[in-house]
């Protein structure tokens, strides 16, 4: 039965992954190893005719849900992608931001016909969940995909497939449905707002994030702080959380000798508040199910472990919801799952335990065997993952634990018991320490490369493979080894190659343009418009290159303001000199941007010229010229390359001349022949 479970489960995500992602060749060769590599582990543990039948049963019937569900939901949705049309239905998400603007997820019918959920932007409604918002006229579209971030596969796994934009005629109306949401719902902000102010900022916020998964109002340097530190997982409610919070409460009732059944239905209110507060993650879903069966085989006096369980959850979670597959939240909770539950017992089988450094030992190993599962995963969702978080979660884990545990007695009493102050002092050790590592540049790991990542993906499905038939720990390390060498040797070579050649990196959104010259490692960046969102392209560019340093910074318009939020975007990269266009003197705090003069100015880099004015940059070498550009400038047209940011002055363009707002966020790979290369991030 429990083979049957898991064999049913890998089926099914098997054909959801066929039927959304592989696509593609790179994605159809990894496909087709792991449909040998189940062969061949079917022949290695004797499958019968009868278990082969019961797995294409399952992976037919995953595509055919995903298929059936696509045509029925996706697309008739989709296809008002561009179209105008009105809107009705009721609010289940709401998020506000500061002045007096709001996001709303609303659940209801385009003109009245086909069944939708939109996501809405706009001045503030007083509208809350459950309550109904008629739009009479708006332009509809697909949630865009971005280099920052990804909102269409984001949007996509909660079911959102369209955006309601240039709204008319918006109205809300109060229906006072969804009551016990909307309680829970501030209840929830009312603990967070209380976090804040006895906890201070950031050491507020990380306790929010480990108790409720709440993340949008920590500042971008903590949570990279965090996530390079290795315990980035604490800030997402899943199996730790839940766990963590079942122990407690179920020791605590075995010491008050209640009985299993009253116990397990105080469990279920546990987890149901749990995932409430958290506002129902599918990766808080999962650890719930996941719990549920546990507990549920003990009542019962039935077999299982966390490896049944595991498949238990998955299966039933993509069964009810299949679009689930593209939540990244859900990915990485099993793959984490099965690391900590099913990999790390395994591996530590026989392993001593008897004192405190062979305990430790294990400790290690365990953590170890977890990373290993998810770093895969961590490299595809994120542009970073840790490279010390097997230490750092024997260390840190257990006083994140400790800190969530004491704000969830503060959530579920109300704040009678409120022992916030020690919550503080652990979260503000976590934070120095998370900060330290940080800044140290072999902690944390950036692919920046696809092709780095489909050959990782195929190495793990080697490891599995490896350990799926020969079953030796011996023989899976040395897969695990190979695998780890290499990622790193093909890292070096990917980057050794980028810093041999000219790189210039066109980044922005719409009117806004910055710019990353990467001129044989030494590094410029060079921003045109001055928008405040231009620091995070520019800093999520690097992130993703692996640049801790940037030499040289020029600023174009609104140089102080733009000053400001590079110094913030940058609080883990060193920098050298900042230069601006201007004639005023430099003062506090502002004392390190010189101003070289309204005519413009030139600086030498390795192997070109990077000259800025009137904002117009130009690189010019012995590779060629490219010449980025605001749209109406009265330039004189470049020999070589021409990029022009803002609207378009035509439908068409040169050969040698690229408008942004036909496609922005590019790679120029200039050739010592002067020939360049186009590559989109």
């Amino acid at each position: 039965m429990k083979r049957k479970m898991i064999g049913a489960a890998a089926a099914y995500m098997a054909g959801l992954f066929f039927a959304s992602f592989f696509s593609d060749i790179p994605c159809l060769v990894i496909l087709s190893l792991i449909l040998a590599a189940a062969l061949l582990a079917g022949r290695k543990y004797g499958f019968k005719a009868g278990d082969y039948i019961m797995l294409a049963v399952f992976f037919v019937s995953a595509v055919s849900v995903f298929s059936i569900y696509t045509a029925v939901r996706y697309k008739p949705a989709i296809e008002m992608d561009g179209r105008e049309g009105s809107f009705r239905g009721e609010v289940t998400e709401v998020y506000r931001y500061s002045r007096n603007n709001s996001s709303y997820i609303i659940d209801g019918r385009i003109n009245g016909d086909i069944p939708a959920k939109v996501s809405f932007y706009g001045g503030e409604l007083e509208a809350d969940r459950g309550d109904m918002i008629a739009i009479g006229s708006c332009q509809f579209a697909k949630p865009s995909k971005d280099f920052l971030f990804d909102s269409e596969s984001y949007y996509r796994s909660e079911g959102v497939f369209l955006t309601a934009a240039n709204a008319k005629d918006v109205t809300a109306e109060p229906f006072r449905s969804r009551r016990l949401v909307r309680l829970i719902s501030s209840y929830r902000e009312q603990i967070i707002f209380d976090f804040g102010v006895a906890l201070g900022g950031d050491s507020g916020d990380l306790l929010a994030g480990m108790v409720f998964g709440e993340k949008r109002g920590m500042d971008d340097n903590v949570k990279t702080a965090v996530y390079r530190c290795g315990i980035g997982h604490i800030l997402a409610v899943s199996g730790l959380h839940v766990s963590v919070a079942v122990l407690v409460l179920m020791f605590i009732l075995k010491r008050c000798r209640v009985n299993k059944y009253i116990s397990f239905a105080v469990m279920e209110v546990l987890l149901l508040f749990l995932t409430a507060m958290a506002n129902y993650p599918v990766s808080a879903i999962r650890a719930a199910v996941m719990m549920n069966f546990l507990y549920g085989a003990r009542i019962f006096r039935r077999q299982n472990d966390t490896f049944n369980s595991l498949a238990g959850a998955a299966l039933l979670i993509c069964l009810v919801s299949p679009y689930s597959i593209y939540d990244e939240g859900f990915l990485m909770s099993l793959t984490g799952t099965f690391g900590i539950g099913v990999a790390a017992p395994y591996m530590t089988k026989e392993m001593p335990r008897e004192t405190f450094p062979q305990k430790a030992a294990v400790s290690f190993a365990t953590m170890l065997c977890t990373t290993v599962c998810v770093f895969p995963m961590s490299l595809l969702y994120f542009d970073e993952t840790s490279l010390i978080s097997p230490l750092t979660n024997v260390l840190l884990v257990p006083l994140c634990s400790f800190s969530m545990i004491i704000g969830l007695l503060y959530a579920l009493t109300g704040g009678v018991v409120d022992i916030l102050f020690i919550s503080k002092l652990i979260n503000d050790v976590i934070l120095r320490i998370s900060d330290g590592a940080a800044r140290i540049r072999i902690t944390h790991f950036s692919a920046g490369s696809t092709a780095l990542m489909y050959g990782l993906i195929i190495c793990s499905v080697m490891v599995v493979f490896a350990f799926a038939v020969f079953r030796s720990r011996h023989f899976t390390v040395a897969a695990v080894s190979a695998a780890a060498v290499f990622m790193f040797v093909t890292a070096g070579l990917i980057r050794m190659e980028r810093n041999d050649r000219l790189i210039v990196a066109v980044l922005g959104r719409g009117n806004n343009a910055a710019v990353v010259i990467n001129d044989r490692g030494d590094v410029t960046v060079a921003d045109l418009s001055g928008h405040y969102r231009s620091a995070e392209y520019v800093r999520k560019y690097l992130t993703r290159s692996g640049i801790e340093k940037v030499d040289t910074i020029l600023l174009s318009n609104r140089a102080e303001s733009a000053y400001a939020s590079y110094l913030g975007a940058f609080e883990f990269t060193e920098t050298g000199s900042w230069l601006a266009e201007g004639e005023i003197v430099s003062q506090e705090p502002y004392s390190q941007l010189r101003y070289m003069g309204e005519d413009g100015f030139s600086i030498e880099s390795r192997s070109c010229t990077i000259s800025l004015a009137e904002g117009t940059l130009s690189i010019s070498g012995g590779e060629g010229e490219v010449v980025i550009e605001k749209s109406g400038n009265d330039m004189p047209a470049s020999s070589g390359l021409t990029v022009v940011y803002g609207k378009a002055d035509g439908e068409t363009a040169p050969n040698n001349v690229i408008y942004t707002d036909k496609g922005n966020n590019f790679e120029i790979w200039l050739s010592e022949k002067g020939s360049f290369d186009i590559r989109r991030l």
